[in-house]
Formats: structure tokens, sequence, C-alpha cells
């Protein structure tokens, strides 16, 4: 007998597999790797325009946080802070920028608090897109 039926570790699989096909159940192997993507919320100009507003004011508190933490001038926090894109590590780049500026290093308090604002400003970024849907 050469049958497929006489190997003893076939039926099971056949089984199996005909058991998903016939309830609409797709085989984990067949299933895509990567999850669907949800579209991106399309925002009117309005909506927009709140967006950009906001993510200026959050950033703009940013600096008048850690302005506040070190004493130091505006132009001094706006200089420190890497333009968007750049591959650099950005409170690092806050901290030893604004040391060489002011001429002493950042206490281990005021690194703490700036990377509490840190936080904070990066998740009221992350909220913006949910709060400018609602408007």
């Amino acid at each position: 007998m050469n049958s497929a039926l006489s190997r003893p570790g076939l039926v099971p699989v056949a089984l199996a597999v005909a058991l998903a096909v016939t309830l609409g159940i797709t085989p984990a192997w067949s299933a895509p790797l990567v999850p669907p993507v949800q579209p991106a919320a399309v925002l009117t100009p309005g909506q927009i325009a709140f967006m950009q507003a906001e993510t200026r004011r959050i950033e703009e508190a940013f600096i008048q946080r850690v302005m506040a933490i070190t004493g130091a001038t505006h132009d001094q926090v706006v200089r420190a802070i890497p333009a968007k894109g750049r591959l650099t590590d950005r409170l690092a780049r806050i901290y030893s920028s604004l040391e060489r500026d002011l001429k002493a290093p950042l206490t281990d308090e005021q690194q703490g608090l700036i990377y509490a604002a840190d936080g904070e400003r990066k998740q009221a970024l992350k909220d913006l897109p949910a709060q400018a849907a609602a408007k």
C-alpha cells in the first residue's frame, strides 16, 4: 500500500487543513507577516493649523521650562536643541551644549528635570493628532 492514508503523520495534518478550510480559518503559515496598517485620519485645514500652532506652543513651553531649570537664555536653549531629523541623542546634546554655554556642569537634579520636561513634551506631541481630530 503506497497511499497517502498509510502515512501516520499525514492524516492529522490533512484533517486539520480540511477543517480550517471548511470553517473559513486561514492557516497560520498563510497569514501576512505584517499587520494591516490603519489609514491616518484625514484632517481638515483648520485641524492642521491647530496642530501646527499647538506644536509650536508645546516646543516653546519646553524651551521656557529648560530656561527656568538652567537659567540659560532663550537663544542658548534654542541652539542646544538639535535640528529635527538629526541623528543624535537629543537630551545628551542639550545637556552638553548648555554646559558649554553656561560654563558649568548641570546637576543631576537639573538633568532629571529636563528629562521630565522632554517626556512631557513627547507625550503632548503624541496626543496632538487625537486632539486635532476631535476639533
